[in-house]
């Protein structure tokens, strides 16, 4: 699937080889463009470089690359996350990295060290109030600057035949216009996606706040999505590994990508090969294709062909290649998917197989991510005449060597076959997620644990039922009884230190393969506890002092209910003019019936009492 990710151009990266990992191809958009004020960003690192900060914290890795090779402090550098980290490197800063790659668990990272240290952040003109409140309100004192400002392109992007659209933060949504009929939403983090939601657009897959986490998102969306057009009747639940022989040309994307076409699912490569390099190419099918940090990380075999720009002896060629068993200083050649970073990569072994002239064929054993065009220029440059490689076919990647292979040909053919009802080759070309861990070491659970690890709950010591010998954070493999795989997880405790059927979490799962509802549901949901609302209790009121004149009940301090001073209406008996006339205490109103023509003579008085005076409404004192 072609992606179209919203970021800098100056942040890519790595970006095009992770896609291709994981069996996507990349394209770079950008709604908003940087502009940099290089006034500020020379004053931070004279400031940092004058021991002024005792933490730089990068949120970002654009700032990150414009001040880290400038950095000559002994100051604690954070980034937030790994390509952050990495544009770090390169320029020769060692960092650490936030867990959750979110900036709010910069100051839980932090903890108790925090207080009383200067944090020095150099960002984007963005504000991030959060962060500065958390960081003053844990004792720390922050000094951010801006180094940069993102302004909108105001222009359309142009996504070109991608399938998906990535946004790798809030604001590249906000300010993002583009053709959106056609294109899945991707957020790279729940922050994006809580911006892409209020605007309207629901993201299809989040991510962990990384490229990689999103990508693992995506596939996983494919998975449960996926295209079953190719009329397969096969039953991957944990997905599988197909290794290819990659034919000289096309390159490992293009190779994946019609390894998808052919089964109709997701599908990643592990290692990538250039397109003039021929040789094994792990295919990752379905859920495998979480796998591919474990593929990436297996040691690589080549065969490889050097030609030297000049003479050399046969006891030269020889002597000089075994000095480059061990560990090796590396760059990436210019024509790379990968950041050009000095690293460090092993030889584990360097065989001379043939020297016909010039020309001088090697097998070499080596760490992954070990460029062999490079391992080629530099033993020519040790001869002392120069060399280039001319001709290279990875013959291993693994557990798996050329003999397992199939070409692209005899794998179309088993498609075939399969459509027809006969899957008996395809099924042997498709081999189990379990076959690429070799040395890993595992740990077998109980049945009844299986189903809580696939809905991504933490193994306890009551699951574990046998351990291989591991180092705590160790990487390690969870697997059933019948040696299937669950997931990949890190070990929070050594081997020695976790007793079967003991209490306590040990394994943190992170990658997990093994489907949801495989095995039947051992662990118990139990309902919430409804405790039943408390009761407020009613205090007395403080008692009424006694006043001069007005009596108080000792007996009782609370007050009586108040009566109604308006009572309802009563109900007239028949005779009303007798009810009109009559006291509450059955005697005769003092008032005698005026006649009309008497009406009007008191002046605006009510009338006369019968004591001869003027009626007046008497109140008694006291009364209401």
């Amino acid at each position: 699937m072609k992606i179209a990710i919203t970021r800098l151009p100056e942040k890519a990266g790595s970006d095009q080889s992770l896609c291709q990992e994981f069996g996507h191809e990349c394209l770079i958009v950008s709604p908003m463009r940087a502009q940099v004020y290089e006034d500020a960003v020379q004053a931070f690192v004279t400031a940092a470089n004058e021991e002024t900060y005792d933490c730089i914290f990068f949120t970002s890795a654009l700032p990150a690359r414009l001040i880290g090779p400038l950095l000559k402090t002994a100051a604690r550098i954070i980034a937030i996350g790994p390509q952050t980290a990495e544009y770090l490197a390169e320029g020769g800063v060692t960092s650490e990295t936030l867990p959750a790659h979110y900036s709010r668990d910069f100051v839980p990272y932090l903890g108790d060290w925090i207080a009383g240290k200067k944090i020095g952040i150099p960002r984007a003109d963005v504000p991030n109030p959060v962060l500065m409140d958390a960081i003053t309100g844990a004792g720390g004192i922050v000094r951010e600057m801006p180094v940069y400002a993102l302004e909108p392109t105001n222009v359309p992007l142009e996504t070109g035949d991608a399938e998906a659209i990535l946004f790798t933060s809030a604001n590249s949504h906000t300010y993002a216009t583009y053709q959106k009929e056609g294109l899945l939403p991707l957020a790279i983090g729940e922050i994006t996606a809580e911006r892409m939601r209020a605007d309207g657009t629901e993201p299809v897959a989040v991510g962990n706040g990384t490229l990689m986490g999103t990508l693992a998102a995506l596939n996983h969306y494919l998975e449960e999505n996926g295209n079953t057009s190719a009329g397969l009747n096969i039953d991957l639940p944990r997905g599988g590994i197909i290794a290819v022989d990659k034919p000289r040309g096309p390159s490992s994307h293009e190779v994946a990508a019609w390894v998808r076409d052919m089964l109709g699912m997701p599908c990643g490569h592990g290692g990538t090969l250039d397109p003039d390099v021929s040789g094994v190419l792990l295919v990752m099918v379905g859920r495998a294709a979480r796998l591919a940090p474990v593929i990436l990380s297996h040691e690589k075999e080549y065969i490889a062909l050097l030609r030297l720009h000049g003479d050399a002896t046969e006891e030269q060629i020889r002597e000089t290649a075994r000095e480059f068993i061990g560990k090796n200083y590396q760059r990436p050649p210019l024509k790379s998917a990968v950041a050009r970073a000095l690293r460090i990569r092993t030889m584990y072994e360097i065989d001379v197989l043939g020297i016909d002239g010039r020309d001088v064929l090697l097998r070499v054993r080596c760490e992954a991510g070990t460029y062999i065009r490079s391992l080629c220029r530099h033993i020519g440059f040790a001869i002392g005449t120069g060399g280039q490689m001319v001709e290279l076919r990875r013959t291993r990647s693994g557990g798996y060597d050329e003999t397992m292979c199939c070409s692209l040909h005899a794998l179309r053919d088993a498609v075939e076959q399969a459509k027809n009802g006969d899957t008996e080759e395809l099924s042997s070309y498709i081999r189990t997620p379990e076959s690429v861990l070799e040395g890993i070491p595992t740990v077998t659970i109980r049945d009844t644990a299986v189903d809580a690890l696939c809905h991504g709950a933490s193994l306890a010591g009551v699951g574990v039922t046998a351990t291989d010998a591991f180092k705590k954070d160790a990487e390690v493999a969870v697997m059933t009884a019948q040696g299937e795989l669950i997931c990949i997880g890190t070990a929070l405790a050594a081997s020695d230190a976790i007793v079967p059927g003991a209490t306590g979490i040990v394994i943190r799962p992170k990658m997990v393969i093994m489907q949801a509802g495989t095995y039947p549901k051992g662990w118990v949901t139990k309902p919430p506890v409804v405790r039943p609302r408390k009761q407020e209790k009613k205090t007395a009121p403080a008692p009424r002092t006694e006043k001069k004149g007005e009596r108080v009940d000792k007996k009782s301090t609370a007050p009586e209910p108040r009566k109604s001073l308006r009572p309802g209406p009563k109900r007239r008996p028949d005779n009303s003019k007798e009810y009109l006339n009559t006291s509450k205490n059955g005697r005769r109103r003092g008032l005698a019936e005026k006649s009309s023509k008497d009406k009007g003579k008191s002046g605006g008085k009510q009338g006369q009492s019968k004591y001869g005076g003027s009626k007046s409404i008497q109140r008694k004192k006291g009364n209401r």
